[in-house]
């Protein structure tokens, strides 16, 4: 497994890049500087703190149900991540390092953390079901980012955050979707198949966009208890011959039984554990980790900072080159940058016009699922209440039984009915919203492009992508509306009404009350939804309006300061001159660093 790609040179200590300095000199850099950077600055301080904190993360991969939670739990050496014979797991899942074992479930909505207490009577198994399964927490109607879990494992002692990720290519969409979204956290990764059956066109497909974001990705076939030994010789050559495409060269690929693996290990049985294949895997890891664990992170991080720098550097470039140009042949470059807006803003109306068409189709959609909600709940609950109507007589009788129908069926209808109908939006939107994004990223490209072409200087595409963003909703109380129905009470209305009439208008208002309250619940359904597309949709169109702003407005500015410097005195002119080629010496001192 150590050998399986040649994507990071070894290299001993004192040829490695100072990454640090690297990062500390692009922001001093950044400071003399003039324009407007803070875009670029703000990603090369996350990148610094992320290699200060020296975390590796080390994501587990793969296909749905190919054993990745039993793995990690054998690597644990505890039955910790919860395993289904369907799709388990629906919520990236960080495990780091701690004495004992602590639970954190993260929210993306407002809502306050919820921590594992391990005197509530609860097993961490249980609590782990609730929120990070499809069968606890189906679609993710929980709305949950991420859980993080603590754990005394010998393997996390050494700065390792291993991360379980959802099982790509079920009929859960939004689980590929999130195991997408987890590829830029993580520095490395352990890509699982197993026999049953082999590696398919869609885990290749995966694999593909794996290569962009690691520069290291280790492989396993699980479940090799299944085989014999002429069976399992067949498969491990089978699935190197697939990835040697992907990875200039046959793999190394090593056979486990994860299954076999975590019997063993929490059964004590040495014999048993290297008979699964899991202690040679644990082995390798641990090596890398001894070896190679601070050069993979940086060669990940590496790659971010080069984006940034190339950014910059184009920058300064753009600057440099208006400086230099005459006065007369920049105005027509100005004037052929300004010609060229027009397209990008009739790229962004476009835009625009299909994220509100989007969002007009998604409440449309929500619309249909609202009311057959209201439908069904008027075809189970009022027809009950009718029931009771007809079969009693007392209206006193008659009033408690219908609240305590009310009390008992409206949870059991509308709590699965409001995660319904989330599941089906969240599903839709976040669809449409990760278009929209790959969409605005290229109109963003679009004048960087522009701008280089008329100024003749290199473009560099990024070269690590932005992950997609998630649809997320708005919180809604799950108070469902319950009344007490009748503020006189019977008692009363006995005294002074007689029997027909106090029947006559019981049934009246029951049937009225009855309505009411089932269409107070579906507008809780409703609201919370469509306040949450509404801003989600908004949220969009707003970062493409300020991104593409930003884009336009320090591109034209350094083409007009150029202009502004040029018809000042020659001698501001060289100045500026020598200031900007002393910066961009500078960062392509830097890049060059990097290897760019």
């Amino acid at each position: 497994m150590d050998e399986q790609q040649a994507s990071v040179k070894s290299g001993n200590s004192s040829d490695r890049v100072d990454l640090d300095s690297v990062l500390t000199r692009a922001l001093l850099c950044l400071d003399g500087m003039e324009g407007d950077y803070a875009e670029e600055r703000t990603e090369i301080e996350s990148i610094q703190q992320r290699l200060l904190a020296g975390k590796f993360r080390l994501a587990v991969l793969g296909q749905f149900k190919r054993g990745k939670s039993t793995f990690l739990n054998a690597l644990l050496g505890e039955e910790l991540l919860p395993t289904d014979i369907l799709p388990a797991t629906a919520i990236p899942t960080y495990i780091n390092a701690a004495e004992d074992i602590t639970i954190q479930v993260v929210f993306n909505s407002a809502t306050e953390p919820v921590n594992f207490v391990p005197s509530s009577g609860q097993t961490v198994g249980d609590f782990l079901t609730e929120f990070v399964t499809e069968k606890g927490n189906p679609e993710n109607y929980r709305n949950v980012a991420q859980v993080d879990i603590g754990h005394s494992a010998d393997i996390l002692k050494q700065g390792i955050v291993l991360i379980d990720t959802p099982g790509i290519g079920s009929t859960h969409k939004h689980n590929t979707d999130v195991a997408y979204q987890v590829l830029p956290q993580c520095d490395a990764a352990i890509f699982l198949v197993s026999v049953d059956p082999p590696i398919t066109a869609i885990e290749l497909d995966y694999l593909k966009e794996i290569k962009q974001y690691l520069p290291r990705t280790f492989f396993l076939l699980n479940k090799i208890d299944y085989l014999d030994d002429k069976e399992k010789d067949a498969s491990l050559t089978f699935l190197a011959n697939q990835l040697a495409p992907l990875c200039d060269g046959a793999p190394l690929v090593l056979p486990i039984s994860a299954r076999l693996g975590l019997t063993a290990r929490l059964a004590g049985d040495f014999k048993g554990w290297q008979t699964s294949g899991m202690e040679q895997v644990e082995r390798n890891l641990i090596d890398f980790f001894a070896r190679e664990k601070q050069q993979i992170l940086q060669a990940s991080l590496q790659r971010r900072t080069s984006d940034q720098l190339n950014n910059i550097n184009m920058q300064q470039q753009l600057s440099l080159k208006a400086l230099m140009l005459p006065e007369e042949e920049l105005k027509q470059r100005i004037t052929q940058f300004r010609q060229s807006l027009p397209d990008v803003e009739r790229e962004k109306q476009a835009a625009s016009d299909v994220l509100s068409g989007d969002l007009k189709r998604v409440v449309a959609r929500l619309n249909q699922e609202v009311e057959a909600v209201r439908s069904q709940a008027k075809q189970k609950i009022i027809s009950q209440l009718d029931q009771l109507i007809q079969s009693v007589a007392d209206t006193e009788e008659l009033e408690r039984l219908v609240r305590e129908m009310l009390a008992q069926e409206l949870p059991i209808f509308f709590s699965p009915a409001m995660r319904k109908v989330a599941e089906v939006i969240q599903v839709e939107a976040t669809e449409l919203l990760a278009l929209h994004q790959q969409r605005s990223q290229r109109i963003v490209e679009q004048v960087r492009r522009i701008a280089a072409e008329l100024f003749d200087i290199p473009y560099h595409a990024p070269s690590v992508s932005r992950s997609y963003t998630k649809f997320e909703i708005s919180g809604w109380s799950h108070d469902l509306f319950i009344s007490d129905m009748d503020p006189l009470g019977q008692k009363l209305s006995r005294k002074f009404l007689t029997q027909k009439y106090r029947r006559k208008r019981t049934v009246k208002r029951l049937r009225e009350e009855g309505l009411k309250l089932l269409n107070q619940n579906v507008e809780q359904i409703n609201w919370a939804l469509r306040r949450g597309l509404d801003e989600n949709f908004c949220q969009f169109g707003v970062e493409l309006s300020e991104q593409l702003g930003r884009t336009i407005t320090a591109t034209r500015k350094a083409m007009e300061v150029a202009l502004q410097k040029s018809e000042s005195s020659a001698h501001e002119t060289a100045s500026r001159e020598i200031k900007l080629k002393q910066a961009q010496a500078e960062i392509q001192k830097l890049r060059g660093e990097l290897g760019e």
